[in-house]
């Protein structure tokens, strides 16, 4: 019998964390007797990973578990699992966060309501929790932006009546998908950084309804060594191969062509929050990601598109024209005006 939910764990290399991951997600009592399967890919970790997973599955029958002869990154392990899934919804977790106590219950709540709704719920997006290294934690910090919106109610929305949801996270661990739904995008994790934002936004912006669960279901490792956020590399830069999948997913769709400008400068605030951040973006390498982002305005700005105002609009203008010099004496200016 097909399960309710299926859950997706890509894994490499977390094996200090993916015991907590595995615990929340199997918890005893949270789902009903073949209510959720999970299938955790093992992607060629180099440490106990492997192991833990084939321990905890000989235990469970509800965890399997995938060995990946090679090693494909978050995108092409999730990727893989998706043809061994049963279920209605599938919520892909990463194997270094886990679900808080009562979260996997809540979401399941939600889930049984909609398999009686007229209208099928194509993306439930939850709330979630920030937790740092030191142990504190942050609560979604985008929640003003969805908690008593149209996406709260029972009949839920779409993006285009409540365009602020494109203004929150766009990872995909926060939100579960009805399967069919996702399949019938045709779109594709991509390879690198980011590598989830080429089904995000394109699962959001063709939603025909989108509902927001406000409770923190997730908890979100911030700040560990190794997150990309932390982290200076060239693979920053993968974002702009996301970015064009995006795109080509919207010139596919031209009943959605009024979105664009609403993607394009939520891409380009990314880019921009990319460079912008130290650390990220190796010294060596920012005037080539620089003009990348210059190349993404030309090659994706919408011929509607208007300048913000203020100096938001002095910056993207400077980007536009590639004036990377000007941007960043922008920028030190601003600092140092901040600083007084």
């Amino acid at each position: 019998m097909p399960a309710l939910l299926s859950i997706v764990i890509p894994v490499h290399g977390v094996e200090e964390f993916l015991p907590r991951c595995l615990d929340s997600v199997l918890a005893a009592g949270a789902a009903r007797p073949g209510e959720i399967e999970v299938v955790a890919v093992d992607d060629l970790s180099p440490d106990g990973c492997g192991a833990i997973l084939d321990e905890y599955a000989a235990r469970d029958p509800r965890l399997r578990v995938l060995h990946l002869t090679e090693n494909q990154g978050l995108g092409g392990a999730r990727t893989a699992a998706l043809p061994q899934l049963t279920g209605e919804f599938v919520w892909f977790v990463d194997s270094d966060d886990w679900l808080p106590e009562g979260a996997l219950a809540a979401v399941l709540a939600e889930l049984r309501t909609e398999q009686a709704a007229s209208v099928p719920l194509d993306v439930l997006v939850t709330g979630f929790n920030h937790v740092y290294p030191d142990g504190s934690t942050e609560p979604n910090p985008w929640r003003h932006l969805l908690a008593g919106s149209p996406l709260e109610s029972a009949t839920g929305s779409t993006l285009r009546a409540h365009p602020a949801l494109l203004r929150t996270v766009l990872s995909v661990w926060n939100k579960v998908f009805r399967r069919a739904y996702l399949a019938g995008l045709e779109v594709a994790f991509g390879r690198g950084y980011y590598e989830d934002i080429s089904v995000t936004y394109p699962a959001l912006m063709a939603a025909g309804r989108l509902r927001y669960l406000d409770t923190a279901c997730y908890n979100y490792r911030r700040n560990r060594t190794g997150a990309i956020t932390a982290t200076a590399s060239a693979k920053h830069a993968d974002a702009f191969a996301q970015y064009d999948a995006i795109f080509g997913f919207l010139d596919r769709r031209p009943e959605l062509a009024d979105l664009r400008t609403l993607a394009f400068e939520r891409t380009v605030k990314q880019a921009l929050t990319v460079y912008d951040s130290p650390g990220l973006v190796p010294e060596e390498l920012r005037r080539d990601f620089f003009g990348r982002i210059t190349a993404h305005f030309a090659a994706h700005r919408p011929a509607e598109y208007r300048f913000p105002g203020g100096v938001a609009g002095v910056q993207y203008r400077l980007a536009a024209r590639g004036s990377r010099r000007g941007y960043d004496e922008l920028r030190r200016a601003g600092k140092l005006l901040r600083g007084r």
